[in-house]
């Protein structure tokens, strides 16, 4: 079975949603593993060495148990457009770290700077991020993602956006949207919705 991993935004030496991380992390190791007793990622981190400047992704890797925690210097590079490919058997629930389809994918993406994928006619995800669209004063996130990211679950909880499936051929009924994961906050610019591409 693959390694999972969690990446979890780390700045200023703080970190962001962290119990979002320990919760999907228990709760993939319980249903992969049918491992009962939990981790406490919080606790686990304050034994580790810290950067308190700048910018990182935490990387943790693990299966039953944590395999290797390490941090990396982040530098956004923002998407602007988006190409639809689809897959209708493709499937992502758990945070695995062989993304080999999702790569595959991502190779279709021609002049775009990723893709959408799209699975049985619903909108789910880009290659590495959850996508939230715009349609009137109301921001919507596709009801069946590959993968429930942190920061889509922290926004829901917010009731910042609300769920619905999203047909691909009802697209043009929105007028923009963002990408969020775990270090891409709801801070970043609205893109125009014609900038995803068939």
């Amino acid at each position: 079975m693959s390694q999972l991993i969690e990446s979890i935004y780390l700045k200023g030496g703080v970190f962001r949603n962290l119990a979002y991380h320990e919760s999907r992390l228990n709760n993939a190791r319980l249903a992969l593993f049918s491992a009962e007793k939990t981790i406490n990622i919080a606790a686990l981190l304050e034994e580790q060495r810290i950067p308190k400047k700048g910018l990182f992704k935490c990387r943790i890797l693990y299966g039953l148990q944590i395999e290797s925690i390490e941090f990396h210097p982040y530098v956004l590079h923002p998407t602007k457009s988006l190409k639809l490919v689809d897959d209708d058997s493709i499937e992502y629930h758990f945070k695995y770290s062989d993304r080999k389809r999702i790569d595959e994918l991502y190779g279709l993406r021609g002049e775009c700077d990723d893709v959408l994928i799209v699975r049985q006619g619903l909108i789910t995800d880009t290659s590495y991020a959850n996508i939230v669209l715009k349609k009137g004063d109301q921001w919507i996130t596709p009801a069946a993602p590959l993968l429930a990211g942190t920061m889509r679950s922290f926004l829901l909880e917010k009731k910042t956006l609300i769920e619905e499936e999203i047909k691909s051929k009802d697209l043009s009924k929105f007028v923009s949207f963002k990408l969020i994961n775990a270090l891409i906050g709801f801070d970043m610019p609205e893109i125009a919705i014609d900038n995803i591409k068939k």
